[in-house]
């Protein structure tokens, strides 16, 4: 009886690994195709997918796992289902074809300034009163990431604003407008006021502005996009809701080199004068920040190169991190086609000598540095 039972044991693990092992394949194929395909309309283009896997375009049958080729002669949507060994339903992949679209691409070292929308809460903290005890008017009613709109119904655009605002009511209960994940609701809270100033407090830590170094990624007549990823606020951890910005001419004092434990970083000053705008800030998104900003025609226009056209290899990236507008040699060691996370779809080496000795990589403030390959822009 006891072989028995140890033989079902073994045989019941011996399904469980089967069915793991089938499991972890099935993600991998999942992992290795794209979600999307984007191709420029009337060219073709040619794939190949390292995945045993048939898919469908209407009435077409593709091999996935031999090289096939794409192309379209009008802009829109279509979709390839692909199935594992023909059968099992894998992935449904959306081919969006696009217009031919040129982009300068830039390198220009920026001052960036935001402005949110709304007050951010950071977080909240206790007042000592002057009645000699310890309050937390905000505790368990204002949440980190929190947008605060206005006081009483009255709107409040700044920090300061918003202070006096609050000193205003005399420790009266006041009505908040929030905005808590993208929905406003309301909240009273009562000031209580403060025995080191005397003035009226909700014991919150508040943000209204964040500035900072990046790098402009392309133009495109008057629109730019740059830093390649969203500014977050540095306490919250939270891609920022702006309600704008501007791009300033930064004054760089030095580049501290990056290093074992340490990136490194431009370290410079951002000075608020007309004489030094550059455009103004319209968008900040997951992908990077956007806006207007003065047409640059005399630099040459790369095309755009979608994911399938990135390969491992020699590339070339363009930054004005040395003074003037340089290009620099890098290596792509490998891309990501999977699309699960839009700010690691690569992974580059800097290779170039020059750039090396001046920053010895990639430093704080070379976010959003365009990559060349093969005269498209690719990143």
């Amino acid at each position: 009886m006891r072989k028995y039972y140890y033989r079902k044991i073994l045989i019941a693990l011996f399904v469980i690994n089967i069915v793991g092992i089938c499991a972890v394949y099935f993600k991998y194929c999942r992992n290795v195709l794209p979600n999307a395909i984007e191709l420029t309309m009337g060219e073709k283009a040619c794939l190949k997918y390292d995945v045993p896997a048939v898919g469908m375009v209407k009435d077409q049958k593709i091999k996935l796992n031999q090289p096939f080729v794409l192309t379209k002669d009008s802009v829109g949507q279509d979709e390839i289902k692909a199935k594992l060994f023909g059968a099992i339903p894998l992935k449904d992949i959306k081919v969006n074809v696009v217009k031919q679209k040129t982009l300068v691409p830039s390198g220009k070292i920026v001052g960036i300034y935001v402005e949110t929308n709304g007050i951010l809460v950071l977080e909240t903290d206790m007042i000592t009163g002057v009645d000699g005890g310890n309050h937390s008017p905000s505790s368990n009613k204002l949440y980190q990431g929190d947008y605060i709109l206005s006081v009483n119904g009255s709107k409040v655009e700044t920090k300061v604003d918003f202070m006096k605002k609050i000193n205003e009511c005399n420790g009266k209960e006041v009505t908040l407008e929030v905005i808590r994940n993208h929905k406003k609701t309301k909240i009273k809270v009562k000031p209580v006021q403060s025995v080191t100033d005397s003035q009226y407090k909700i014991g919150a830590w508040v943000r209204d502005n964040t500035q900072g170094i990046g790098t402009m990624t392309y133009v495109a007549g008057t629109e730019f996009g740059g830093l390649g990823h969203g500014i977050c606020d540095m306490d919250t951890g939270k891609l920022m809701d702006i309600k704008g910005g501007y791009l300033l001419t930064p004054q760089i004092d030095t580049i501290q080199k990056g290093k074992s434990g340490s990136p490194g970083e431009i370290v410079g000053s951002i000075f608020y004068k007309e004489a030094n705008l550059l455009g103004t800030i319209r968008k900040n998104t997951k992908y990077g920040i956007y806006g207007t900003t003065q047409s640059d025609k005399k630099d040459k226009a790369y095309r755009i190169g979608y994911k399938q056209s990135v390969k491992k290899g020699k590339a070339q990236i363009i930054s004005c991190i040395s003074g003037r507008r340089e290009t620099y040699d890098i290596e792509i060691k490998s891309v990501d086609q999977s699309n699960h996370d839009v700010l690691k779809g690569m992974e580059i080496e800097i290779t170039d000598p020059k750039l090396l000795k001046l920053t010895n990589g990639i430093v704080q403030g070379m976010s959003g540095t365009p990559i060349i390959q093969n005269n498209h822009i690719i990143g």
